[in-house]
């Protein structure tokens, strides 16, 4: 049975992942990988695929999702699932930067997980014996 495992996106070091869009990774298992990023106006994350399922959402700002060839454009409180395999990129349309959360299943193994960098005092282990 895995340990629970907590992760704060404020104690963690972001990374770069190219031009115009940065990201922290969770790597919560070896079944789900989750990563929140910030795209910036007129950012792309370009077409890809992966073994991994995607959830998708966007929790702030305005993005075409395009899979497979078909674009949906997608505003804050939507979610789009990502079959496994399936090619698909991503556009920041807004003037704004855009927040997504992704959650991949299984682990991308490909991502890194974020290293602490401060402690925020959640005092998480409280109550741990």
């Amino acid at each position: 049975m895995d340990k629970e495992k907590l992760f704060d996106i404020n104690e963690v070091e972001w990374q770069d992942c190219k031009e115009g869009m940065r990201a922290c990774v969770f790597r919560a298992s070896k079944q789900a990988t989750l990563q929140y990023s910030e795209i910036q106006p007129e950012g792309i994350v370009d077409s890809h695929s992966h073994p991994a399922e995607q959830v998708i959402y966007v929790q702030k700002g305005y993005i075409d999702l395009t899979v497979e060839g078909k674009t949906y454009s997608l505003t804050p409180g939507c979610f789009g699932y990502i079959p496994s395999e399936a090619t698909h990129e991503v556009i920041n349309q807004g003037n704004s930067t855009c927040i997504v959360i992704d959650v991949f299943f299984p682990e991308r193994e490909d991502r890194e997980h974020c290293e602490t960098v401060k402690d925020m005092g959640h005092n998480w282990n409280r109550g741990v014996k």
